[in-house]
C-alpha cells in the first residue's frame, strides 16, 4: 500500500500545493489531476525519492520514504515518464534496458512473454526489430508499458499514459493497466484524460482550493 499524507511541494519559491493526502492499495488505480504546473510530475517524482517533499510523509506498507531508502523503495516501483529519453537505437535494446538497472536485480528478461504482453497491447511483434526512432509516440507509450507488465512491480507510477493516444488505443491502455491493478499492482497516474480518469478507482485533485 502507498500512503501519502499531507505533502506540500514548492518549486522556484511558489507552493504547488500543500496537505496533499491519499492512500492507493494493491488493486487499486489512482488518477492525479490537476491543471498544467500544479504539481503532478513534482509528485510522481517524489513517490520515486527523486524530490524531496517540503512537508508530509510518503510511504509503503508503513515503511516511510527517506534518503537512505529511496534506493530500495524504487525496487518496488516501475516508472514510466511522459518522455522517453531512452539511450537506445532499437526496440530489442529499449525493452532490455530496464532488466539492466541495479534495482531491477532479479527480474529476468523474456521475449516470449514480452510478446504476451504486446498481444494484450495489440502492438505487433514486428516492432521489436525495428529502431526506436521507428516508433510512433503511443506506440513508445505501449512499449514501455508492456515492459512495466513484464516486471511486475508491485507499484506502478504513471505519467499521462494517454497522452499520445487516440481514443481505442486509450481505451486499450486503461484495460491493460485495469489488468495490472487486478492481478495486485498498485496504480499511480498523472492523467488529463477525463475518460482515464473515469475508469480509475480513486480521483487525487492537486492544485485546487
Amino acid at each position: 500500500m502507498l500512503e501519502v499524507k499531507n505533502a506540500s511541494i514548492s518549486l522556484g519559491g511558489r507552493t504547488l500545493f500543500e496537505g496533499l493526502s491519499f492512500t492507493v492499495a494493491g488493486g487499486q488505480m489512482a488518477c492525479l489531476r490537476g491543471a498544467s504546473g500544479s504539481g503532478k510530475t513534482s509528485l510522481l517524482r517524489a513517490l520515486l525519492g527523486f524530490m524531496p517533499l517540503d512537508a508530509g510523509s510518503i510511504s509503503i506498507d508503513g515503511e516511510l520514504l527517506t534518503p537512505s531508502s529511496a534506493e530500495e523503495f524504487r525496487k518496488h516501483i516501475s516508472y514510466i515518464p511522459q518522455e522517453l529519453l531512452l539511450p537506445s537505437e532499437w526496440v530489442g535494446e529499449m525493452v532490455r534496458l530496464p532488466f539492466g538497472l541495479k534495482a531491477n536485480r532479479g527480474c529476468a528478461f523474456s521475449k516470449d512473454r514480452l510478446m504476451a504482453e504486446w498481444g494484450r497491447l495489440e502492438l505487433p511483434p514486428e516492432l521489436f526489430g525495428k529502431k526506436v526512432a521507428e516508433l510512433s509516440g503511443g506506440e513508445r507509450q505501449r512499449v514501455a508499458l508492456s515492459v512495466s507488465g513484464l516486471l511486475g512491480k508491485p507499484i506502478l507510477v504513471v505519467d499521462e499514459p494517454t497522452s499520445a493516444l487516440d481514443a481505442a488505443s486509450s481505451a486499450l491502455v486503461l484495460g491493460y493497466l485495469r489488468r495490472m491493478a487486478s492481478s495486485g499492482c498498485a496504480v499511480v497516474a498523472a492523467s488529463h484524460d477525463a475518460a482515464f480518469a473515469e475508469g480509475c478507482d480513486i480521483l487525487v485533485e492537486i492544485g485546487l482550493g
